[in-house]
């Protein structure tokens, strides 16, 4: 009665509305979705997935009707899901909870750290205040690759992963998520030859960059108390480490294919034996 209907390995259904349904009146919607409700609750299907893009918005309420509930947005969709099992609790799973962000720390051979000062955000304006490079990783991107890309973007400085030194929860993210923090440790990129760049900053985020003597920056007022001025000295002690080309004690990285084919990242303490 749908164009597109898959079974999935869960004993659950997947609906899409087509191109060709986006037009459908709410009563025809209605009636078919009903219709297929009872087929699926007589075949013991456990859940429904109802993907509905916005170009189709005004069927919502009309699926809201059958008691389906909102599961997250995107701008081209709406997904709602359904528990078709009334005596037990539902067992489909929770849209994505974390966010992950990343700190790029890199060391010059002077023992100076790149660091920035935000134009906008909590950040913004206070007197003297440094920060690693750094944001959020985008989707389908690996945290070595959004370090050096973060760094880049915003210093201008070409950079090279080693190792994450250290990583901090914490419940507050936005839209009450839980935020994943990563600092990892960088390199200048070989094609430097040993010398120091100068860094840029970017224009739409950052107000200033430039090299700061680590321990300065360690010594700030801002990191002498909290976690996250330990996790700042812990990642310090990491980047000298690798300064004085001795084996990084963080997560390093291997990249290799996983068992669907496809290239995954494996983080790692020690040397990985293969």
């Amino acid at each position: 009665m749908f164009a597109k209907v898959y079974t999935d390995r869960y004993g659950g259904v997947k609906l899409s509305i087509d191109k060709s349904e986006e037009a459908m009146k709410g009563d025809e919607f209605s009636q078919k979705l009903a219709a297929m409700l009872d087929t699926w609750r007589a075949e013991g299907k456990r859940g429904v997935w109802l993907k509905i893009p916005t170009d189709a918005a005004h069927l919502v309420p009309e699926a809201i009707k059958h008691d389906f509930v909102y599961h997250h947005a995107s701008p081209a969709y709406l997904m709602l899901v359904k528990w078709m099992i009334t005596d037990s609790k539902s067992s489909l799973p929770l849209y994505a909870h974390h966010q992950v962000g990343v700190g790029g720390l890199v060391l010059n051979e002077k023992n100076e750290v790149l660091v920035v000062q935000e134009k906008s955000g909590v950040t913004a304006g206070m007197q003297d205040f440094w920060k690693l490079p750094g944001g959020r990783v985008d989707p389908g991107e690996d945290l070595q690759e959004a370090a050096v890309r973060e760094v880049l973007e915003e210093t201008g400085v070409k950079t090279e992963f080693v190792s994450i030194a250290t990583l901090r929860e914490s419940h507050t993210g936005n839209f009450s998520t839980t935020d994943m923090y990563f600092i990892c440790c960088l390199r200048l990129s070989s094609e430097y030859n040993g010398s120091t760049p100068d860094p840029v900053p970017q224009e739409q985020e950052i107000a200033a960059c430039r090299w700061l003597p680590l321990d300065e920056f360690l010594g700030s007022k801002y990191y002498k108390r909290g976690l996250y001025g330990r996790m700042l000295q812990i990642a310090a002690n990491e980047a000298k480490q690798i300064a004085r080309h001795e084996p990084p004690q963080g997560l390093q990285v291997l990249r290799m294919k996983g068992l669907g084919g496809r290239q995954e990242s494996m983080y790692f303490v020690g040397k990985a034996k293969l």
